[in-house]
């Protein structure tokens, strides 16, 4: 097992630095300047610190809090490097067939070499015949409790987060929990659907506030993804609409917009990511108040200039990675995000970029000059 007791202490000496970033990333989210443009910088770990950490899969990890730990501090470390605005944070890994498993009979398959997937679906008629009342908390869920109070007890004192497991959005839940039937039933059986989406709004609210329980300081913020801060005050949470990158403009605005709005209301907001694309659930978001931020898991499938303008036109934070043009500097590429993203005297991006340690002050100076030329 790795001795992770020095990394711990490197990360309490730098406290103040990430203390620092969450405020700075505060100050964007809740609408003012801030002091300096935040970057969400992190650096490859070398060859020597990475040796130090044993490799952990997936399914080692699941009902194991110690290896758990560890993964999450290996990937902390990479944030912590960064040296920028960026926060250290950890969850507890469980899959994001996670929340689906407070419908009783539902679990997860583990394996060494992906995550956890939902392979056993519910019926139809156990799903008509299920009520809120019969959402539990499952013992899988309860393990990733479990380890997120034992990471928030290691990460005491050191300006680092725990974050909450992987929170799909409504029309993500239902799909794990019922399979691809539900494409037909869209079409065949719009009553079912919508009982089904209210059932996996009540299991979202059960959830998350018992995430809420385990992490400290979630009243005020809440991190994710190792780098990110958002304030409580818009809600804290994000939701993943993958699925609903399926569906038709129709289809989105019945069975998806109405649900995410519950769920958003419930929390007082949140960001939303998704992979793949479809600009009829681009435009929904846009229009939803709620929705605070975007995240996109395959920027390199969208026109990103267009993304950040219309983020920032409607005063939407676009967060996550963003690709290179391949012709273009370093300054010219942050310069062209900063501009696109651009409202008022600030820019609405948290930027998330990684490079290692010897390109590191080049990449920061890269931003500062870029930012000076606003």
């Amino acid at each position: 097992m790795c001795n992770y007791d020095k990394f711990i202490e490197y990360l309490k000496a730098n406290k103040e630095k990430f203390i620092q970033g969450a405020e700075l990333q505060k100050q964007l989210w809740n609408g003012d300047k801030p002091d300096k443009q935040p970057l969400l910088l992190s650096c490859m770990l070398d060859e020597e610190t990475n040796a130090l950490f044993p490799a952990y899969n997936s399914k080692e990890i699941h009902y194991d809090t110690e290896k758990m730990f560890v993964n999450g501090l290996k990937e902390m470390l990479s944030t912590a490097y960064g040296g920028m605005d960026a926060v250290p944070s950890m969850r507890a890994n469980m899959g994001c067939g996670i929340f689906p498993t407070l419908f009783p009979g539902i679990s997860q398959e583990l394996f060494e070499d992906k995550m956890p997937w939902v392979q056993n679906h519910l019926t139809k008629e156990e799903l008509s015949n299920m009520t809120a009342g019969d959402l539990k908390i499952s013992d899988e869920f309860k393990t990733g409790l479990e380890h997120m109070a034992y990471m928030a007890e290691k990460l005491s004192d050191t300006g680092c987060y725990v974050y909450p497991m992987d929170l799909q959005g409504p029309f993500d839940i239902a799909h794990l929990v019922y399979g691809d039937a539900i494409f037909y039933d869209l079409y065949d059986d719009p009553d079912f659907i919508h009982h089904l989406l209210s059932l996996s709004c009540k299991a979202i609210f059960m959830g998350m506030e018992e995430c809420f329980k385990a992490i400290p300081f979630s009243d005020n913020v809440v991190a994710h993804y190792n780098n990110l801060i958002i304030p409580r005050a818009k809600g804290g949470i994000k939701t993943s609409e993958d699925t609903s990158t399926l569906l038709s403009k129709e289809q989105i605005e019945q069975f998806v917009v109405p649900y995410l709005k519950k769920v958003l209301s419930y929390f007082g907001g949140g960001y939303v990511h998704y992979c793949g694309r479809n600009p009829y659930l681009f435009e929904a978001l846009m229009d939803i108040p709620l929705v605070y931020g975007i995240n996109f898991g395959n920027p390199e499938m969208h026109d990103m200039e267009y993304v950040l303008s219309r983020c920032a036109e409607k005063n939407k934070v676009y967060y996550g990675t963003i690709p290179k043009n391949t012709s273009e500097s370093l300054t010219e590429y942050f310069t062209r995000l900063l501009k696109a993203s651009r409202k008022d005297d600030r820019s609405l991006l948290l930027l998330a970029y990684t490079t290692d340690m010897k390109e590191k002050e080049t990449v920061i100076e890269a931003w500062h000059e870029a930012n000076l030329s606003l």
